[in-house]
C-alpha cells in the first residue's frame, strides 16, 4: 500500500514537471500513451478533463508566424479547426496556404460534389487571402499513390514557420488516414518546424491556444460559405459551441470567450503517431471503414 502511494506521488510530480517543460504535452502525453495498442483507449484518454489540472496551455505566438501551411482532410475542416486563427493571421499579413488532401467527393453525387466543394473552398481562400492547394485524393475510394505523397512532400519543403494539421486521433476514419499520409510525407521532407494539431470532431489536450473572441462572428460567416455542408447540420453553430467550451482552459471570467486549441509537437514527434497506427488493430483504428483500411495497407508499404 505504501509503495503504491509513493508511486502515485512520484507520478504526480512527474506529470507536473512535464507540464511545465518546454515540450511537456509531447513528452508526457505522447511518450506515456502512444505505446498502448488499444486505439479506443488512446482516443478517449486525450479528452479526460482530469489532465486540465496538469496542462496549462499558453497563447500561440502568432506574431512570429510569417508563412504558414494549413492542411485539411476536407473542405471545411480548416475553418472548423482553426478558422479563427487563420483570420487573425490574415489580419497581421501572414502568407497563408491551405492544402486540401481529398477532393471532397460525396457518394450520393460524386461528380457535382467535387466541383461544388472546390468552388466553396476557393471562395473561403479568397476571403482569407490564402493560396489554395489541392492534393486530389479521391474522397470515396481514398486511394493514395506515391505521387500524392510526393506532392505533399513538395508542399512541406517550402519555408514554413508552422504547419497546422488535423489531430491524428480525430474520430473520422478519413481524417486518421490523412494524418497517416502526412506522417509519411514528413518522414521524407526536410521540414523541421512545429506541427500544430487542431481538432474537428474529437477534442484534444492542448499545450497552446488562440483567443478568437474578436473574430468569432467572422469565422461563422466564413463557415456559411460552405453551403453544401450546412444543409444537414449547422456546422457554424456546433463550431462556435466548441470554441466557447474550450475557453474552460482559461482562467475563470464572466466574459464570453472563444478559443481554438492546439497540441503542438516538433515535426519529428509525428513518428510516434505513425507507430500508434501501425501497431493498433486496423479495423478498430478505421472503424471498419473498408476504403480506409484498404488504402492504409497500401500506404504502409510505400
Amino acid at each position: 500500500m505504501i509503495r503504491r502511494i509513493l508511486n502515485k506521488i512520484e507520478s504526480i510530480y512527474k506529470y507536473r514537471y512535464f507540464a511545465r517543460n518546454e515540450k511537456g504535452a509531447y513528452h508526457f502525453l505522447l511518450k506515456k500513451v502512444y505505446k498502448s495498442t488499444d486505439i479506443d483507449f488512446i482516443e478517449r484518454i486525450w479528452q479526460l478533463d482530469y489532465f486540465r489540472e496538469i496542462l496549462e496551455p499558453e497563447p500561440l505566438a502568432l506574431k512570429e508566424l510569417k508563412r504558414v501551411l494549413v492542411l485539411a482532410p476536407h473542405q471545411d475542416d480548416e475553418l472548423l479547426g482553426c478558422g479563427g486563427t487563420i483570420l487573425k493571421l490574415k489580419d497581421q499579413g501572414c502568407e497563408i496556404s491551405i492544402g486540401f488532401l481529398t477532393d471532397g467527393a460525396e457518394l450520393s453525387n460524386p461528380d457535382n460534389s467535387v466541383t461544388t466543394r472546390q468552388t466553396e473552398a476557393l471562395k473561403v481562400c479568397e476571403n482569407l487571402n490564402a493560396n489554395m492547394l489541392e492534393l486530389g485524393i479521391d474522397n470515396i475510394s481514398m486511394k493514395v499513390t506515391n505521387d500524392h505523397i510526393g506532392k505533399l512532400v513538395t508542399w512541406l519543403e517550402e519555408d514554413w514557420d508552422a504547419v497546422f494539421a488535423v489531430w491524428p486521433v480525430d474520430q473520422p476514419p478519413k481524417h486518421r488516414l490523412c494524418s497517416y499520409i502526412l506522417g509519411k510525407a514528413l518522414n521524407r521532407a526536410n521540414y523541421g518546424g512545429p506541427v500544430n494539431f487542431y481538432s474537428v470532431h474529437t477534442d484534444l489536450l492542448p499545450n497552446f491556444y488562440v483567443d478568437i473572441s474578436e473574430v468569432i462572428e467572422d469565422k461563422k460567416k466564413l463557415l456559411g460559405l460552405y453551403e453544401s455542408q450546412m444543409k444537414d447540420q449547422r456546422l457554424d453553430h456546433l463550431s462556435t459551441g466548441l470554441d466557447a467550451w474550450r475557453s474552460r482552459f482559461l482562467k475563470p471570467s464572466a466574459t464570453a470567450r472563444y478559443i481554438e486549441t492546439y497540441m503542438q509537437v516538433p515535426a519529428e514527434a509525428y513518428s510516434d503517431f505513425q507507430q500508434i497506427f501501425e501497431n493498433v488493430d486496423t479495423n478498430r483504428l478505421f472503424k471498419a471503414h473498408t476504403a480506409c483500411m484498404r488504402s492504409f495497407d497500401v500506404i504502409k508499404k510505400i
